[in-house]
């Protein structure tokens, strides 16, 4: 196996760190920054969005939409890259709290989930941008009333 670059290697992580930063401060633009003009998504394994591939766009809509209104930090640990012949693999473990910033409801404030997440990478334009996001959801605890993209449907809403 081919090994990947230190300097690559650094700004793969840096990528992956304004990512994850983009969604707890909520800056959409630097978040679309770090994403290929379409990106795959498969968050099949936490009950939401089906595999798809989408304009980065729509995936910061989406994640806009559905977090928005929630205190968040992410983080992540154990990143390992391995270089493949269309770009870079890469898989780390992650932990996200969610806190409701103006909780007025019943039950908890609070929807945290871990797990490991599996990206691909790819240069765009000089610069490593994700291509491929798969998240393998381990757990999640809390009140997923509050996440947008984890909601259940109310009785109303079932067709």
């Amino acid at each position: 196996m081919e090994t990947l670059d230190t300097l690559d290697h650094i700004a793969i992580n840096d990528v992956l760190c304004r990512f994850f930063l983009a969604f707890d401060e909520r800056d959409w633009a630097s978040m679309q920054s770090c994403l290929s003009t379409a990106v795959f998504i498969d968050y099949a394994s936490s009950g939401r969005e089906q595999p798809s591939t989408m304009s980065s766009t729509e995936f910061v809509q989406r994640r806009r939409n559905a977090v928005d209104t929630l205190a968040k930090h992410h983080s992540f640990s154990n990143l390992l890259l391995t270089k493949q012949e269309d770009g870079v693999g890469g898989r780390c473990n992650y932990l996200i709290l969610r806190f409701d910033r103006d909780f007025k409801g019943e039950g908890e404030d609070f929807y945290h989930s871990c797990g490991a997440y599996e990206f691909r990478f790819g240069k765009a334009e000089g610069a490593w941008k994700i291509t491929s996001i798969t998240q393998r959801a381990l757990r999640s605890w809390g009140n997923r009333q509050l996440h947008g993209g984890s909601r259940k449907p109310k009785a109303q809403d079932k067709v």
